[in-house]
């Protein structure tokens, strides 16, 4: 491991550094792009840098593409879950969001927790996250010709009505293209078919949790329930004891692709409705007890994956 360190602050089209190296800190703003990276490596060779130890938060789409690019550079990357920085920061006081300098805790993180390795997802994945993501703006779109076919005057009406056809049959085409690239990998294909033996799951829900969680690179049900943000975050204030929420840190498309189908489960899953059951009769509140079964959903996901066995509402698939 490289004891130059660089911390990575990510932001839309911006991305902050930090390198620690020889006792100084250097810290540098480059664009968040191929252009903006290359200059970063250039940097980072002008100072004789040959690998460095660099970390960043996840914090979605924004920090995959660096990421990537320092992993092929051969760099050490680490990606590192948003809480666990505020948490070390905030103990060492650090942490001030007013501050231009956010790289600077991060790269302080790294240089004294030294966290795990990060490895991208493997090439079939990338693929499948890319048709499934495809979708989900197609969808978005078709819903906004959806909604503009209500109020559109008679004029403009067969314009919406074409864009809203031509949405359906690109959306119609990907979802092809993803059952066949599913088809054409034997691992992928094996975890689809025991996902879907869970009462709850859908073929879209199976896409999507294939497409954003490698669970085979998670130890514990509880990791994956942290990347996807659904373990509980507890609250205290004047006006509420305690009140339980989503921590919402990690992947929110697992969050918003997850929600229905955990009301679905209640219903028609055993266990998620056992579950739910036992949450109402301590007085939880409906929004609770769905975020809850989002987190057994996940946590039911891995553990079937893990045991390569169907879902079997007897054993406690917890993983």
């Amino acid at each position: 491991m490289s004891k130059n360190i660089l911390g990575i602050d990510i932001a839309k089209r911006k991305i902050d550094v930090a390198l620690i190296f020889e006792n100084k800190i250097l810290t540098k703003q480059f664009d968040n792009s191929t252009k903006g990276f290359n200059l970063l490596a250039a940097w980072l060779k002008s100072l004789h840098l040959t690998k460095v130890h660099a970390c960043l938060e996840a914090t979605g789409t924004y920090g995959e593409a660096v990421a990537a690019f320092l992993h092929e550079t051969g760099d050490f990357v680490s990606v590192v879950n948003p809480s666990r920085i505020k948490g070390y920061a905030a103990s060492k006081m650090q942490r001030n969001k007013t501050d231009t300098a956010d790289a600077r805790p991060i790269a302080d993180f790294c240089l004294t927790q030294k966290p795990e390795q990060w490895f991208p997802p493997t090439p079939q994945v990338v693929d499948l996250q890319a048709l499934t993501r495809r979708i989900e703006v197609l969808e978005e779109m078709l819903q906004m010709e959806k909604n503009r076919l209500q109020v559109s005057p008679s004029k403009t009406k067969p314009s919406v009505n074409r864009m809203i056809k031509t949405f359906e049959k690109e959306i119609a085409d990907l979802k092809k293209n993803i059952k066949e690239h599913i088809d054409q990998n034997p691992d992928l294909k094996e975890q689809k078919k025991l996902l879907q033996t869970i009462p709850g799951i859908g073929e879209k829900t199976v896409h999507l949790l294939l497409s954003e969680i490698e669970f085979s690179r998670y130890e514990s049900a509880r990791q994956v329930a942290a990347y996807a943000g659904v373990t509980p975050k507890k609250a205290e204030s004047e006006t509420s004891l305690k009140q339980t929420n989503l921590s919402k840190l990690g992947n929110g498309r697992i969050r918003k692709g997850l929600f229905f189908p955990a009301i679905v489960a209640t219903q028609h899953n055993q266990t998620i409705n056992e579950f739910a059951g036992r949450l109402e009769k301590n007085g939880k509140t409906p929004m609770q007890i769905v975020c809850a079964s989002m987190r057994k959903l996940l946590h039911i996901a891995f553990g079937v994956l893990k045991h390569k066995s169907p879902f079997n509402p007897n054993l406690a698939f917890s993983g």
